[in-house]
């Protein structure tokens, strides 16, 4: 009797295990797969110590993944590249929870859109811009407010040249001020030789609804942050 009791216990403990970490040791693997992770701003990121974060990837995979991630991202035929990278000091302060308000808080996406994502003829639509630009801002605002979460209330944008499919551009995003619950953030996409393309000014507000669920995703990153970090170091040891 105990045994059967036991048994079951493992196969439940077993159960929950696959379905809260599948996806994102499914992502994982995915990422190793990925043998094309080259682009225009490798180089420079690399420089200046920025880090593609791992457990942004994996989150993209996993069930509570962001329709950004869900209906464009991971589209085959959408964004032939779509990194998002942060200071590496930043990160290891939002998954400790030391991230303070005087820190500098900026991150960097790189995309290069497909042709499925075209408004004229290869230019790429303004609204997939906006939809990116509004992205970046709110995960900044969101780490910029204590980790509170936020909701657009004023997005402005100047496209100052068109962005083209198939080519690599840069949206560098930052925050500008916080007063109470208003942040004001800015960003500017540049192409592979840094010509500005778009400008982009934001505000966005601090929110009580939602809170919980912020909460619980941030519990989940964290998570598989330590997760991601044992499967590193498994990799390392099989490289050895």
């Amino acid at each position: 009797m105990k045994k059967n009791i036991l048994l079951y216990g493992l196969a439940f403990a077993g159960g929950f295990a696959y379905e809260r970490y599948y996806p994102y040791i499914k992502a994982f693997i995915n990422n190793k797969s990925q043998k094309n992770d080259d682009h225009s701003f490798k180089s420079m990121l690399e420089e200046g110590n920025y880090i593609q974060p791992k457990v942004i990837e994996l989150m993209h995979s996993s069930p509570d993944k962001h329709f950004l991630h869900n209906f464009i991202a991971q589209h085959n035929e959408a964004l032939n590249v779509f990194k998002i990278y942060y200071p590496d000091k930043l990160e290891q302060k939002i998954y400790s929870d030391n991230l303070e308000s005087e820190d500098k808080i900026h991150l960097h996406f790189v995309f290069n859109a497909a042709d499925h994502l075209q408004g004229h003829s290869s230019i790429v639509h303004g609204g997939l811009l906006a939809t990116l630009i509004d992205n970046a801002f709110g995960q900044l605002s969101y780490l910029a407010s204590g980790q509170i979460p936020t909701a657009t209330a004023n997005l402005n944008i100047n496209y100052r040249k068109p962005v083209k499919t198939n080519h690599d551009y840069m949206i560098t995003a930052e925050i500008e001020k916080i007063e109470g619950r208003k942040v004001f953030l800015k960003a500017t996409i540049y192409d592979q030789n840094k010509t500005i393309c778009t400008e982009a000014t934001g505000l966005f507000l601090t929110v009580q609804w939602g809170g919980q669920m912020w909460k619980n995703a941030l519990d989940k990153i964290k998570e598989a942050t330590n997760l991601d970090q044992k499967l590193i170091k498994i990799d390392q040891e099989q490289k050895k």
